[in-house]
């Protein structure tokens, strides 16, 4: 039935197509560099199309913009600036971006290149494991946990496959979806992965138009298209995104003069590597199990095949035999399940660990080999009498590690991440994805993400509020946030 309704969704989304197509609303000018030059400033805009420069932007020693400056008299010349350290930000607007699936090291280069220069320098953010919108929007937005980690889901008590196509296009499995003042309808989610640009210029438009005509003090936006950016076209994409969304963020302060800030973010990483279907479905058969849609028999095994994604997830009575035949399936790199109140991890190589929680610290036993790459990052911190590792000393040694923040991330993904967890998940290689059969021929997966490693799982946050600290949890992004703006962070609205 999910796949019909896919299908179905799928045509009604191409028809939808033909008449969808919108430019980008942008700055009203490109910056011009004799101008900047002569005015001593880091940029200069014809605003008004009568082509001499009249809006400056003046950076400081790190290459930040610091000061404004407007020319009101015909000059050429800045004679009004702006100082943006003496504005009250306690007083601005702010409004919020959230870009779907945009790595880190995407965005950090293009800051490094010089651009999104309003803002001070990104930070990572590590997002919860399986790297999936619905989970990392739940946790930067500091929001109650999604009935599944996607649309569609396992539900034991009922033992059936709840959700699918129609349950994602009535947001059953977002939340988050009544914190935002701006989410295109989610007709347009299909559409963004046959034409993404096309409904990226429909929503950096419709948000500045909201902004325009709203007076509201925090404006929260969430850009979808982006994945279907980032999906057909990788970082190249990306970074022509982000050039839209730089000459936004120019617009928003330059009408404001300085009295909007601006903070862009995004929900997970992307792999930034093609992707092919692994074929999970004949494996398991090959192994004895029988892949079905209940439970009955205690070689029955539920795979859940919606999004396209560098992860996957399963039903099952025999979580620890499943999880064995699955770690050493080409393609998986951890399959992991829930014993008792600890978290088994398994390698491909054999390897296979146990990770335990007391408090806010965790331990790592292993039993054989390293599954998780930790034992080189656990010799920079110390653990206590019990061997267990305080969470924030577990994720600054392993911020830029193989895998972030392991040991949280995967006892979490077991028992209190979503309000249905699978038995056993699996996170794959980057070259491979699991997914829908009917969306997955109808899309090139020049990139995806749901897997544990350090590309698919690290996310930026920056602002021009002020800097925030250099890497965190996108469940720290409430707290961090509220500090910098000195009032809550994304309200129910």
């Amino acid at each position: 039935m999910t796949r019909i309704v896919a299908s179905v969704v799928f045509v009604w989304a191409l028809a939808a197509c033909v008449g969808c197509g919108q430019k980008p609303l942008h700055f009203p000018a490109t910056s011009r560099p004799d101008a900047a030059k002569a005015a001593g400033a880091s940029a200069a805009f014809d605003t008004n199309g009568n082509d001499q420069a009249d809006f400056f932007t003046f950076a400081g020693p790190t290459g930040r913009v610091e000061r404004l400056g407007y020319d009101t008299s015909d000059s050429g010349k800045a004679d009004v600036v702006l100082d943006l350290s003496a504005l009250d930000k306690r007083n601005c607007r702010h409004l919020v971006i959230i870009l779907d699936g945009f790595a880190y090291s995407v965005v950090k280069d293009f800051y490094d290149a010089g651009g999104l220069r309003m803002c001070h320098a990104p930070s990572k953010v590590i997002a919860p494991y399986p790297t999936l919108t619905d989970l990392c929007m739940e946790d930067a937005l500091g929001y109650i946990p999604c009935p599944g980690f996607e649309a569609a889901y396992f539900d034991r008590h009922r033992n059936k496959v709840v959700g699918g196509s129609l349950a994602y296009m009535a947001g059953s499995n977002e939340p988050y979806n009544a914190l935002l003042d701006y989410r295109a309808s989610l007709i347009w989610d299909a559409i963004s992965y046959l034409k993404p640009w096309q409904v990226f210029g429909k929503e950096l438009n419709d948000c500045a138009r909201l902004y325009q005509r709203n007076d509201r003090r925090d404006l929260l936006a969430y850009f979808v298209s982006s994945a279907g950016i980032g999906t057909r076209e990788g970082a190249a994409g990306q970074r022509r995104a982000l050039a839209q969304v730089d000459r936004l963020v120019n617009q928003v302060i330059w009408e404001s003069r300085g009295m909007t800030a601006v903070t862009l973010l995004s929900d997970h990483g992307h792999s930034y590597r093609p992707a092919t279907r692994i074929p999970l479905d004949s494996y398991l058969k090959q192994r004895g199990w029988r892949v079905t849609d209940k439970l009955s028999d205690p070689r029955d095994v539920v795979y859940i095949r919606f999004g396209l994604e560098t992860y996957a997830s399963f039903a099952t009575q025999r979580s620890a035999g499943l999880a064995v035949d699955l770690a050493a399936c080409e393609g998986v790199t951890i399959a992991s399940y829930a014993q008792d109140d600890a978290v088994v991890a398994l390698g491909r190589d054999g390897g296979r660990a146990t990770v335990r929680r007391k408090g806010d610290r965790y331990k790592y036993e292993v039993q054989k080999g390293d599954p998780l790459q930790l034992k080189d990052a656990l010799t920079q911190i110390t653990a206590d009498a019990d061997g267990y590792f305080a969470a924030d000393d577990l994720l600054k040694a392993t911020v830029d590690g193989a895998y972030p923040d392991p040991l949280a991330r995967l006892w979490r993904a077991h028992f209190n991440l979503a309000q249905n967890t699978p038995d056993v998940i699996v996170s794959l290689e980057d070259n491979f994805y699991s997914g829908s059969t009917s969306f997955g021929s109808a899309v090139t997966i020049a990139s995806t993400h749901g897997s544990i490693n350090r590309t698919n799982s690290t996310a930026f946050i920056m602002s021009t509020l002020g800097p925030l600290p250099p890497f965190m949890r996108s469940s720290d992004i409430p707290a961090h946030m509220s500090k910098l703006t000195g009032r809550p962070w994304a309200q129910r609205r």
